[in-house]
């Protein structure tokens, strides 16, 4: 098992559910009474004294590492309590006392599982990096409050995301909380970029110069599958090398922002002022809106509009280049195309990887006011539209249930296209929200254009069609994707009163909060 997946584990547990760490003062308790035990048996003081010393060192590794183990094999399916005692008879019998877990079978398991354990924490400063549960905690997946260890938006994302994607994830969070290269829960960009310079490097057990990160940090790279290792006990020392996903993983990492880094930026915020907001009673010094919230929906609109922008450039790329090989000159596309291609093509993969990223974090559904969404949409076009777009606000609406960045979204993108329906002179738009005879929601946006023709008001919510020239099609798409997938609604076209089209979107009100 990897130590992604033992993460992973610990993260996918019952809200609320006690956690290793809770039990370390227990397990701490039971290494007194066994050494007192030895004590009252008559063995000699410094050996009592060096027991003391050795394992009040490594008892949290030893705790760690042997619950992780048990639950993978021995005590699979266990209780809690249960598990505590079988680690609690592994230390005593680890201390020479006579314990038993119940068979001479479990006996010989637990020894040897225990052996196992204290191999691989005999080096100093190497295990604790190691302990899922701890490192959770220290890259902030999981929050301690009220007695209670819980699930953040963090550790949601290492659940939800793909294995290299989740690696990707750690890496990004790591960065945007690291305190240096002397930190040993999370990787700085400059250990980055010295490990992607390096590539190949030895470095010595004791002395800290040598080495381009903390050495937990390396550690845990290498379980992460990044780093390869090789140790050299003679001489003390460690040969570590990267791997080709390690080189690709930290080079992204060490370059600068990523999406990923950005929006770990972003939660890390929601998680301090989560923290603050339960020590502050003032809760007003919170901002009123979330960092994630904002940045989800900024990052959301600014990927949707690159890559709108981007499709006709590519295409215009494209017919340029067989132009100008017609005309003879395809040594000077030979020479820049793929650069300017590959570009082109780069960009659409960042803002491909920032809408799958945001998309992930994004604010789950929850209830929203439909006509002050319509005027943060109306507000974001402000220069755009002009005063040409009319809307009255209708004096109450009960709420519907979704995603409100989305639903402002669809209605941007409503709003801009009524904005290109007319070439001559600014089009006239008005929007209107108002519940129908059966209760639900429905919002119009009209405009008075040429209109769509009654053979295309289905197609035109199809990804990709597009009846105006450079469109992308993926507007209307998206439109009705909210409506539909999001919203629990419909959304269709007709005439429109003005003379051009009409977008119609009927949406069914919150159950729970219209029934109360």
């Amino acid at each position: 098992m990897s130590f992604l997946d033992d993460v992973r584990r610990c993260l996918d547990r019952p809200e609320g559910s006690s956690w290793a760490l809770s039990g370390l003062g227990a397990h701490r308790k039971t290494l007194l009474d066994a050494l007192e035990a030895l004590e009252a048996r008559g063995e000699p003081e410094e050996k009592i004294e060096r027991l003391h010393d050795v394992w009040s060192d490594k008892l949290g590794a030893f705790v760690q590492e042997m619950r992780r183990l048990l639950e993978g094999g021995l005590a699979f399916g266990v209780s809690a309590s249960e598990l505590h005692a079988l680690v609690d008879v592994a230390l005593r019998r680890r201390l020479g006392l006579s314990d038993s877990a119940g068979s001479r079978t479990r006996d010989r398991e637990l020894d040897r599982l225990s052996s196992e354990v204290l191999f691989s924490i005999q080096r100093p400063e190497r295990t604790p990096s190691l302990w899922p549960e701890r490192y959770a905690l220290e890259v902030r997946a999981l929050r301690r409050a009220e007695g209670e260890t819980l699930l953040t938006p963090i550790g949601r994302l290492v659940l939800g995301l793909p294995e290299r994607d989740a690696v990707r994830w750690l890496l990004a969070v790591e960065v945007a909380q690291s305190r240096g290269p002397s930190d040993p829960w999370r990787l700085s960009r400059a250990a980055a970029a010295r490990l992607i310079a390096a590539r190949r490097l030895r470095v010595f057990w004791y002395g800290s110069e040598s080495w381009p990160a903390h050495p937990q940090s390396l550690d845990r790279l290498a379980a992460l599958g990044l780093l390869s290792f090789e140790d050299e006990a003679e001489e003390a020392l460690t040969t570590y090398e990267l791997t080709e996903n390690g080189a690709e993983l930290l080079a992204e990492v060490a370059s600068g922002d990523t999406p990923m880094v950005l929006l770990a930026g972003a939660l890390i915020q929601d998680e301090t002022a989560a923290v603050l907001g339960r020590i502050r009673a003032a809760t007003a010094l919170i901002q009123r809106e979330s960092a994630a919230f904002a940045m989800t929906r900024h990052a959301r609109m600014v990927a949707h509009e690159i890559r709108n922008a981007l499709v006709p450039v590519r295409e215009a790329i494209d017919d340029l280049f067989a132009a100008l090989a017609r005309d003879g000159r395809a040594a000077l596309v030979d020479r820049h195309g793929a650069t300017i291609t590959g570009g082109v093509d780069r960009i659409f993969r960042f803002m491909t990887e920032m809408a799958q990223v945001v998309e992930r974090a994004g604010p789950p559904p929850e209830p929203f006011d439909i006509a002050a969404a319509i005027e943060d949409a109306l507000a974001a076009l402000a220069e755009e539209l002009g005063r040409v777009a009319l809307f009255d606000r209708p004096r109450f609406l009960p709420p519907v249930r979704g995603r409100r960045d989305r639903f402002v979204l669809a209605i941007v993108d409503l709003l801009r296209n009524a904005a290109r329906a007319r070439d001559d002179r600014p089009a006239v738009i008005r929007v209107a929200a108002e519940l129908d005879r059966d209760g639900a929601i429905v919002v119009t946006v009209d405009d008075d254009g040429p209109g769509v023709p009654p053979e295309y008001r289905k197609a035109i919510f199809a990804p990709g069609f597009s009846l105006r020239p450079g469109g992308t099609g993926q507007g209307l798409a998206l439109v009705r994707e909210v409506a539909r997938a999001e919203l629990g609604g419909e959304a269709h076209c007709e005439e429109s009163p003005l003379g051009g089209a009409r977008f119609v979107l009927r949406l069914p009100v919150d159950a729970g909060r219209s029934a109360a």
